[in-house]
């Protein structure tokens, strides 16, 4: 959502340098990145910047507004890939991953992304690129404006499987779920038996490529090229 002017800082001494939206931003994201979304308090921001809770609302009126800015300066910092040779699908796929990965490195982003509807100048930025390329693939508008969402969607829900993960300091249970798949019972589930070791030998990269991979083919399909 977007913000009204912003306030003009009280603060002018110079050990406390004046509170803008950005220096807020920017401490919100140094803390998710240290300890998370759902560890982060007003309280904890105001803190980080020197200043009282009631000061920040000032210019956010609630902590769901500043996380949503917050997201909105992961996605801008969203390393767009142009198309080589006319290649848009390679140009796409790593636009989507390069989106995965800002989204990882900020634990718990991805759940607000997908509380939010995007309406912020990174996102809109992200947005527009998507959707430069699969106009250059011959993507019928109606397709490549729900293939944005379905990005969005994907690239959050995948940050948000590695944060839960993490946070729940979860190992490497594969061989323990390869037991479980290969002592299956035969009659009732043969082929997941059989194919024990492939439902469980990916890793999350390659499963993330993998579901990228889908997307960006069934995109194609749809090409007017």
């Amino acid at each position: 959502m977007p913000l009204p002017a912003e306030p003009v800082s009280r603060r002018d001494r110079p050990a406390k340098p004046p509170l803008t939206r950005r220096a807020i931003v920017d401490a919100v994201l140094a803390l998710i990145r240290d300890r998370g979304v759902e560890s982060v308090t007003l309280r904890d921001v105001a803190a980080a910047m020197n200043t009282g809770p009631a000061s920040l609302y000032a210019y956010f009126g609630s902590r769901d507004l500043l996380l949503e800015h917050a997201l909105d300066e992961v996605y801008a910092s969203v390393r767009l890939v142009d198309v080589v040779e006319g290649d848009w699908r390679a140009a796409l796929s790593a636009t989507i991953a390069n989106t995965v990965d800002a989204l990882e490195s900020y634990p718990g982003i991805g759940a607000v992304a997908l509380g939010t509807i995007p309406t912020l100048p990174g996102a809109l930025r992200l947005a527009e690129h998507e959707l430069a390329l699969m106009e250059l693939g011959g993507i019928p508008e109606a397709d490549a404006a729900l293939a944005v969402d379905l990005i969005a969607q994907f690239a959050a829900s995948t940050a948000v499987e590695r944060a839960v993960r993490d946070r729940a300091g979860a190992s490497d249970d594969r061989d323990d779920v390869l037991a479980v798949y290969t002592d299956a019972d035969p009659e009732l589930f043969p082929r997941v038996r059989r194919l024990a070791p492939q439902l469980t030998g990916a890793d999350e990269r390659r499963r993330r490529d993998f579901a990228i991979g889908i997307i960006v083919a069934g995109l194609a399909s749809t090409s007017r090229g």
